[in-house]
């Protein structure tokens, strides 16, 4: 069986600026939904967004990738490596930019940057992959290092937010006028979010010497072929990517120990995840954690962020609640995390994203040890 560890990782959340400070927000079940303020929100069916605290530059998707880039490396230089890749995933990049009138790739400009902060002469590629664009990203990763290709992947999910991309999803009818409630009976949709997470992922080998965060032993892709924006309402291909992730690392359903969802509270999504979870894991379950009614759906940097938000409370050996859960939908059949943090130990995982288009990524995330 073939791992990758995540041996740094940094953010930039609704929550501020680390670590630290995105653990102590979601262990609590902290919401950081408010009045949005950087754009006008008047006539639109929600005035609601997760703006991240942190001031930048006319490029706000750069500027939030700068800041989780030096919350990641800190001062750190690194020694140019053809065995380095750098994967970026987004779904406008620096969308701004080019409204504004300058001449520049939205996405690779970014990927061009992170490259040569990280001086990766490996693989550069930018990922656009709707909302599961950073976790395809991390899937990505998990290949070039199990095939060999690369010892080290710099992985990035960045996305500011945009009035462009809050009028499309109140075009669909998406936006919750309240902040949003993951698998709650009165959800009446998402709440949209912005924020960046840099990520470095190594082999085992690389990593002998070093504290890990979580390994990475499986990942599973699939496309339901089913509508351009609503998901397969049985999630047949979120399914497909969940049994090809445990497929990869030799496991049973009966092995994991917390799914942890996509979970936008819209409609749509959170039935299609309680009919894969009964699919995949039958009558027993399993304790459901989402993070978008603290950190708002993130769009490109989702998946990236899961995976971090995850692998935090694995290394706590916690269950944290979902964010502005009361009264879980009863037709649901779920088990969502409500109320206290409590503890529990197994540290297995799976992680989910499904993204417009029918896109699905499932990854295997099992705890770290730190030194």
């Amino acid at each position: 069986m073939k791992r990758i560890a995540l041996t740094a990782a940094g953010v930039v959340t609704g929550h501020g600026v680390g670590l630290q400070r995105l653990g102590a927000a979601l262990r609590l079940g902290a919401s950081a939904v408010s009045m949005a303020t950087r754009f006008d929100t008047a006539g639109l069916c929600s005035q609601l967004a997760v703006e991240a605290p942190v001031q930048t530059g006319p490029d706000r998707a750069l500027g939030l990738l700068e800041v989780a880039a030096r919350d990641a490396f800190g001062p750190t230089t690194f020694e140019p490596s053809t065995r380095r890749a750098v994967l970026l995933g987004s779904t406008k990049g620096s969308l701004a930019m080019v409204l504004s009138g300058e001449r520049v790739d939205p996405m690779g400009h970014l990927t061009a940057w992170l490259a040569g902060r990280t001086h990766a002469q490996g693989p550069v590629r930018a990922i656009g992959a709707a909302c599961a664009s950073s976790s395809a990203a991390v899937g990505e990763a998990f290949e070039l290092i199990g095939s060999g290709t690369c010892d080290q992947v710099v992985v990035a999910g960045v996305e500011a937010l945009h009035p462009f991309v809050y009028a499309g999803f109140h075009s669909l009818k998406a936006l919750s006028p309240h902040p949003a409630a993951p698998f709650d009976a009165q959800r009446l949709g998402l709440t949209l979010g912005e924020g960046a997470a840099v990520l470095l992922f190594e082999s085992e080998a690389f990593a002998a010497r070093q504290s890990v965060l979580a390994w990475v032993e499986g990942h599973g892709a699939s496309s339901d072929g089913h509508d351009q924006t609503a998901p397969h309402p049985r999630g047949e291909g979120l399914l497909a990517a969940c049994r090809r992730a445990l497929a990869r690392a030799g496991l049973e359903p009966s092995h994991v120990g917390r799914y942890h969802a996509h979970g936008t509270a819209t409609l749509h999504n959170d039935r299609m995840e309680a009919a894969m979870c009964h699919s995949l894991f039958g009558p027993r379950g399993v304790p459901i954690t989402a993070v978008k009614g603290s950190l708002g759906h993130t769009l490109g940097a989702a998946g990236a962020l899961d995976v971090v938000a995850c692998a935090l409370s694995l290394l706590a050996r916690e269950l944290w609640p979902v964010s502005n859960l009361r009264q879980v939908d009863p037709s649901l059949e779920v088990a969502p995390v409500m109320g206290e943090p409590r503890a529990y130990a197994n540290p297995l995982a799976l992680v989910a994203t499904a993204g417009f288009g029918g896109i699905n990524t499932a990854l295997l995330l099992r705890g770290g040890a730190t030194r």
